[in-house]
């Protein structure tokens, strides 16, 4: 009895205090369907009822809904700072500036969702087309504040759309021009006038009216297949003396799509791809984007090499030298084209491992304003994953090795992650061992593909560290040959 009367006070425990000193003039939201994640674009009108309005409270996630996976905020096309509040549903404080009363500006927001899209039906047969089923707990834009008028537009990847649902009654306190329209592959909710918060607040009146939010779905078609990757340990490796910087993936790949009714037909497949038909559900080729000076890759799996794969050079400054281009020198990033040993289908799994190298000078640069006594300061860029378009990454891990005599090492991530470790790498010709940091954070997206930047001090000492080594080794053999030369081996004679 006491644990029901806790849940039922937890929601009031949890509500944010919002002062009512702003209002929406118009919100216009746009959703764009993919396989696992949901890209949403939403731009606030905001208008100052108050001379000191403060701070504006920006709803990332409704009731019951889970936080985005990525999302980002600017204000007059600029990247804006915000303060996440612990408190639910997942909520953030913006600074508008010196805004006054009755004074208008335009926020935007541009969120990532992950996993909101799920197979329906959840098995087809080989041949069959894949369909997926979107839902949200809610129809109309989240929001602390009252809303003038308001647009929601979703686009399905493909103008099939089998089904969706009518948006929720609608109070007698305002109006809308439609329902809901539908022209191809993208469906129009709204405008809709005159709504109330969405949100509760401690501060409200009792008699203010609040609209109630109930579940929207949309079922759609897609033609690619759904892809995830459930784990990913990605390995950074430094070497100063080789000059070079290698990255190491190993993933495991799940096709996240509608599972295999029956049994595979390899004769259907090899039939499909005759007819440059393959049906959606099918992967059977993925590409990666490397840095421009990548070279030296490799892919292999859990029974060896794949030599199902092809890798497309980028372009250089070197490169665009030697053809003597007119232009201005531009970076193109490089490709490789990988092709699974089998297909993989809805519900299959994938473990196989990528790599290359890059020449260490385009990740790795002296901190040029440092001190004369700590001019052996490095600054090292990392990228935290390699972005694959409408993939989504469960758990990550980023382990980076820094060269043996590393100290005073800081880490500089673009987004918070979950957990940093310090520690020890131990490998061959190593003394003391190398520095190492493990990075590991969830749910990640193609919009996580950014540096991180780890800054160290190497002084000129360390760079002698494993020459050193490799001579006293070879010095200690060579001193042992020189003593088991003069050993006498010969049996005397009694």
């Amino acid at each position: 009895m006491w644990s029901l009367a806790l849940a039922g006070l937890l929601p009031v425990a949890l509500a944010i205090n919002v002062p009512q000193t702003y209002i929406n003039t118009a919100i216009a939201r746009t959703i764009e369907l993919g396989g696992l994640t949901t890209q949403i674009s939403t731009q606030y009108n905001i208008k100052s009822i108050d001379n000191s309005p403060g701070e504006y409270f920006l709803a990332l996630s409704g009731e019951n809904d889970l936080p985005p996976a990525w999302y980002e905020i600017s204000l007059g096309g600029k990247k804006l700072e915000s303060r996440l509040l612990d408190e639910s549903p997942s909520t953030v404080a913006v600074q508008l500036g010196k805004t006054k009363k009755d004074e208008t500006v335009t926020l935007s927001l541009t969120q990532v969702l992950a996993h909101t899209s799920t197979p329906l039906p959840a098995e087809i047969e080989q041949r069959d087309p894949q369909y997926l089923i979107w839902k949200t707990n809610s129809t109309y834009v989240d929001s602390w504040y009252p809303t003038e008028v308001e647009r929601i537009k979703i686009r399905a990847p493909h103008p099939s759309i089998l089904s969706y649902s009518s948006p929720s009654s609608i109070p007698q306190t305002y109006t809308r021009d439609s329902t809901i329209t539908k022209s191809g592959g993208t469906l129009t909710l709204g405008p809709f006038h005159s709504l109330p918060p969405t949100l509760s607040s401690e501060n409200k009146n009792s008699n203010q009216k609040i609209v109630e939010q109930k579940p929207f779905s949309v079922h759609y078609e897609t033609k690619d297949p759904i892809i995830g990757i459930r784990n990913l340990k990605r390995s950074a490796e430094v070497s100063h003396w080789g000059s070079n910087f290698n990255i190491q993936d190993e993933i495991e790949l799940v096709n996240k799509g509608p599972k295999l009714k029956g049994h595979f037909s390899r004769l259907a497949h090899q039939q499909s791809k005759f007819h440059a038909s393959v049906p959606a559900q099918i992967l059977t080729e993925l590409t990666f984007k490397l840095p421009p000076t990548s070279h030296s890759p490799y892919y292999y799996d859990t029974i060896g090499n794949v030599s199902t794969s092809h890798f497309r050079q980028g372009s250089t400054p070197s490169t665009i030298a030697q053809n003597k281009r007119k232009t201005s020198p531009r970076l193109v990033d490089g490709n490789l084209e990988i092709k699974p040993r089998y297909p993989i289908l809805g519900g299959w799994n994938y473990s196989f491992t990528i790599g290359y190298d890059t020449p260490l000078q385009d990740v790795l640069k002296s901190d040029s304003d440092s001190s004369s006594s700590n001019n052996n300061r490095k600054i090292l860029s990392v990228p935290f994953l390699t972005g694959l378009k409408d993939v989504v990454v469960d758990q990550a891990e980023l382990n980076i090795i820094l060269p043996e005599g590393a100290s005073d090492v800081q880490v500089f991530t673009p987004f918070p992650v979950d957990s940093i470790e310090h520690s020890i790498h131990k490998t061959y010709l190593d003394t003391t061992g190398r520095y190492a940091i493990t990075l590991k954070k969830t749910q990640l997206t193609e919009n996580h593909a950014q540096n991180v930047y780890v800054t160290y001090h190497y002084p000129l000492s360390a760079q002698f560290q494993k020459p050193l080594t490799i001579a006293s080794l070879v010095g200690s053999l060579f001193l042992l040959g020189m003593g088991l030369r003069r050993v006498n081996y010969s049996i005397e004679k009694i």
